[in-house]
């Protein structure tokens, strides 16, 4: 029986919490994004929330309204000054992070679609230049943009229906290929040299695929022919992406890749977070409608180690590790539930 784990802290947001991240350098500071749907209007808008987390208490500093719902947020991998957010009106928001706590400042806003109604759903830094971010659409659309030039470049081989989430490649040959995952179930490769599609994967999940994970120079680094996919069907997968060498991965065009292990999480794995730890292959995985799971990787398989939802009634969207690896935090939607908890530490009895 997989253990539960044990609660740290625990608050309620004032709008629904769709996304959160914690300061890469900093473990007292939680960002939460949050997304209101007036039902009378149909009005998406949300707040930048931030939280401080001492002790056992977490409090709001600061909340900055916001005229869009945030559906995703990252800090810059390489300036941890530097966060977006993608908003709900086919926008982005680049903010300056401020050495306080309180310093938060919007610094621009990028009009990625014109079409207002087309949500921004993820949005990933490209490890090998972080002037430029891949974001995925509820169109079914995914694009590179530049943050710098702001200049869209539109992949090739768009989903049919809402793409939901994405993830570069990093390891070897595999620095010049994005993939993105959509409600049609289907998980699709893009050369970023021709913005091509490599090969579409149509089979092998029963439902929309929601979140993707490459392994990188941090996390996984000798499993470089992987790939981790969650999707709504409840189950986190492992591709075999049939690299001939593993210390230099590559695609083959046309060739769809083999399962090598699958699992169902008990809920939708809506995301995929890595162990920020050196030499620890963990993986934190929010699972929607049943809280969120510590997933211990090992190759091609995985065992569940840790279990938590507490009052996690509803879906839990967002999570986050702390940088020193000590608690994470993880939030759902419909209660506004925000919770610190441990990884490795598990609840009494």
């Amino acid at each position: 029986m997989v253990a539960t784990s044990a609660r740290l802290a625990k608050t309620t947001t004032n709008l629904p919490p769709c996304c959160l991240r914690i300061h890469p350098n900093d473990t007292s500071r939680i960002y939460i994004g949050t997304y209101k749907l007036e039902e009378d209007t149909g009005i998406k808008h949300g707040s930048l929330d931030v939280y401080t987390y001492k002790g056992a208490e977490l409090s709001l500093v600061t909340s900055i309204p916001t005229k869009a719902a945030i559906l995703d947020m990252k800090f810059n991998p390489q300036d941890a000054s530097q966060l977006i957010s993608a908003h709900s009106n086919g926008q982005i928001t680049v903010w300056r992070v401020g050495p306080n706590v309180e310093d938060l400042t919007k610094v621009k806003g990028i009009v990625i679609d014109e079409d207002e109604t087309n949500c921004i759903t993820s949005i990933f830094y490209n490890p090998n230049d972080p002037n430029k971010v891949l974001l995925t659409l509820t169109s079914g659309s995914s694009v590179i943009a530049d943050l710098v030039s702001q200049a869209i470049t539109p992949l090739e081989g768009q989903h049919s229906l809402e793409c939901w989430t994405g993830s570069f490649g990093e390891l070897g040959q595999l620095n010049h290929v994005a993939y993105t995952g959509g409600d049609d179930s289907q998980l699709v490769a893009h050369d970023l040299r021709t913005s091509q599609p490599i090969w579409t994967l149509s089979r092998g999940h029963d439902a929309g695929v929601v979140s993707i994970l490459s392994p990188s120079s941090k996390w996984n680094a000798s499993n470089g022919n992987l790939l981790w996919t969650g999707s709504y069907d409840d189950n986190l997968r492992v591709w075999d992406l049939r690299c001939i060498d593993k210390s230099n991965p590559s695609l083959l065009e046309g060739y769809i890749p083999r399962k090598l292990h699958e699992e169902n999480l008990g809920g939708g794995v809506w995301r995929l977070i890595p162990s920020p730890l050196e030499k620890d292959e963990r993986l934190l995985s929010c699972c929607m409608y049943d809280g969120a799971r510590i997933v211990n990787t090992r190759g091609d398989d995985f065992s569940v180690d840790r279990y938590f939802k507490k009052d996690h009634a509803s879906m839990c969207y967002g999570g986050d590790w702390s940088f020193d690896g000590k608690f994470v935090a993880t939030c759902s939607f419909y209660d506004k539930a925000v919770q610190v908890w441990s990884p490795d530490e598990v609840e009494d009895k």
